[in-house]
């Protein structure tokens, strides 16, 4: 009975290894990542991201037709790689795998971040740091590929489900509800003192 189960698990791994969607996660010249200012201070202001390793980018994935961005979860963030490409270009790999994804189509977003505010675009995004930039594409949707010999899909582009590229802004992080609170009690206050 062992023997049995061992050589069954044994046939079920390699189904498992090639059971991984994969897409391309790089973007092209057409589509690049851009800023409308200098993140340094120096240089032109606005155009293509500058400075390998200073964003990092994030494929969020969600089932097929979803529209809430809130509904998306981080598939793994890649360090943005210009090495080679170019201001605005990065390479996340050309077979990206998308995890616990059999071939079924999936909608996707991808967002970018400084790298030094966080891991996540959701921790960057609630970074106070003032030179904190933050970006989010267009929703897309692919059929990630999962067969040795079958075209593996980009994500960036102009067809039918793929997103162009997109602009990171500075961040400007919304006041929290308790810090509103708490400055109108503190105005209140300030009022009553008065009379």
């Amino acid at each position: 009975m062992k023997r049995i189960l061992l050589i069954l698990g044994l046939l079920a791994l390699p189904v498992a290894t090639f059971a991984q969607g994969t897409v391309q996660f790089l973007n092209t010249s057409t589509t690049l990542l851009l800023t409308n200012t200098s993140p340094t201070g120096v240089g032109p202001v606005g155009g293509p991201t500058t400075s390998a390793g200073q964003y990092t980018i994030g494929l969020y994935v969600a089932p097929a037709g979803t529209s809430d961005p809130n509904a998306f979860t981080l598939n793994g963030p890649t360090a943005l790689n210009q090495t080679g490409l170019g201001n605005g270009r990065f390479n996340g790999g050309s077979s990206f795998v998308v995890s616990n994804n059999t071939g079924q189509i999936i909608a996707f977003q991808v967002r970018a971040w400084s790298t030094f505010a966080g891991s996540t675009y959701e921790l960057a995004r609630g970074n106070s740091n003032p030179g904190t930039y933050l970006g989010v594409s267009s929703i897309g949707s692919v059929a990630p590929a999962t067969g040795v010999g079958q075209p593996v899909p980009n994500l960036f582009g102009t067809s039918a489900g793929q997103i162009g590229g997109f602009t990171l802004v500075p961040n400007v992080p919304e006041p929290s509800s308790i810090a509103l609170g708490l400055l109108g009690l503190g105005a209140i206050a300030l009022f009553r003192r008065r009379k």
